[in-house]
């Protein structure tokens, strides 16, 4: 694959976890708000432990790295949605566009459904 065209993935790959994220956001719009602030989203690219610890064990699951903003909204988005009581069918519902990319640019072969469940089992253990 040309430089150029990883560039272009990663971007829709960006895109596309902005859209899972909102699509997280926007099934549960009726709820209240919850305490956490927004910003959490958009934190430096500077992760915590916790961080630190869910983007390890993505990789080490062979999920291709992400941008630590990136990072972090997803484990927020899981988790907020996990506290929320959202159920898990639901959740990794919302995680397929992301997973889809991962999965096309993973070359370890997992398949979107293994890729979203790793996205969720490794917020749950690591980060929630």
């Amino acid at each position: 694959m040309t430089p150029g065209g990883r560039a272009r993935l990663v971007g829709c790959g960006l895109v596309l976890a902005t859209v899972a994220l909102t699509a997280c956001s926007e099934a549960v719009a009726s709820d209240p708000p919850s305490p956490a602030p927004a910003a959490s989203t958009t934190a430096a690219s500077h992760l915590d432990a916790r961080g630190q610890r869910y983007k390890e064990s993505l990789t080490d699951a062979g999920i291709p790295p992400l941008p630590d903003d990136t990072i972090m909204a997803l484990a927020n988005g899981i988790c907020g949605q996990l506290s929320r009581g959202t159920d898990e069918a639901t959740i990794l519902a919302h995680l397929t566009p992301m997973a889809q990319f991962a999965s096309a640019t993973s070359e370890n072969g997992l398949t979107t459904e293994q890729v979203a469940q790793v996205y969720l089992d490794a917020a749950e253990a690591n980060y929630c």
